[in-house]
């Protein structure tokens, strides 16, 4: 039953992100061919107002759909379960616990998928050949220069990463499930509450963040070298070392709020769903 139910909220929700996902590629294309692909960066005067709207431009569009995405995700999870349609929902011989699961995967899935497509999408626009080839020529170089050991360090590194975008996927999924379910105890104002919970929950999660940096010393770390305090001589950068130990504060942090806003949602849908 769960797979059903699966296939159904994928169903629900990818006719609509299809849509502004094809239109991400179109856009990433469009601006390979006809924007990034033509500007002379060995021209003694880059049009440098060219490449800055060109990057403004994209930095929204990007922002812009992984907005929608998570838009689309809340409204389909909101109207499925908290409306006149939650009520058909409900008649179903599944638990509200297996609700709470298909759809956290549906979204998670697709939130997965925005990430990499956006990654793509950047990659498209920023691969001419102005770029790849004198990355391609001092690959080796350039992979130390970030403070990898080698080829081996950096692969590691970005299935560290790709690790890190699920989980990341899956939170930010749980965040908008949780903040509805929180909203939906407000009667007569669920879409304020929903809106207003969220606004907290990313709030305190800021500031966890912000206060765990703190204690790790990577916030001074961050400060010193926007600051221009530390060695800013290229030997003198750990790189690959600083966005480490980011990426493990960001995982213990993720795990740890996406099981706390998992079990709380999963509670608080069996003990009372409010479709009035």
């Amino acid at each position: 039953m769960l797979g059903k139910l699966i296939k159904y909220d994928l169903k629900s929700i990818t006719r609509f992100l299809l849509i502004i996902h094809i239109f991400l590629i179109a856009a990433a294309v469009f601006g390979r061919v006809f924007l990034t692909g033509r500007i002379d960066f060995e021209a003694d005067e880059i049009n440098e107002f060219l490449l800055t709207l060109t990057f403004v431009i994209y930095i929204i569009i990007f922002a812009g759909v992984s907005f929608g995405t998570s838009i689309i995700i809340a409204v389909r999870f909101y109207k499925n379960l908290f409306s006149d349609e939650g009520y058909l929902t409900n008649t179903l011989p599944v638990t509200k616990g297996m609700h709470l699961l298909s759809k956290t995967i549906a979204g998670s899935l697709w939130c997965l998928i925005d990430t990499l497509l956006i990654c793509l999408c950047a990659y498209i626009l920023m691969a001419v050949p102005v770029i790849t080839e004198p990355l391609s020529a001092h690959w080796d170089e350039f992979i130390h220069l970030l403070g990898f050991q080698g080829q081996g360090d950096l692969n590691l590194f970005l299935l560290y990463m790709l690790l890190l975008s699920v989980v990341s996927a899956v939170g930010n999924v749980v965040i908008i499930e949780a903040s509805i379910i929180f909203g939906q105890l407000f009667n007569g104002h669920k879409v304020l509450g929903a809106v207003v919970a969220y606004f907290v929950i990313t709030t305190i999660t800021s500031i966890a963040a912000t206060v765990a940096m703190g204690v790790q010393g990577i916030l001074s770390d961050s400060i010193a070298m926007n600051s221009g305090t530390a060695s800013m001589a290229p030997e003198s950068i750990d790189l690959a070392g600083y966005l480490t130990d980011i990426m493990n504060l960001s995982l213990i942090l993720s795990l740890c709020l996406t099981v706390i806003l998992y079990l709380l949602s999963y509670f608080i849908m069996r003990r009372k769903i409010n479709l009035s």
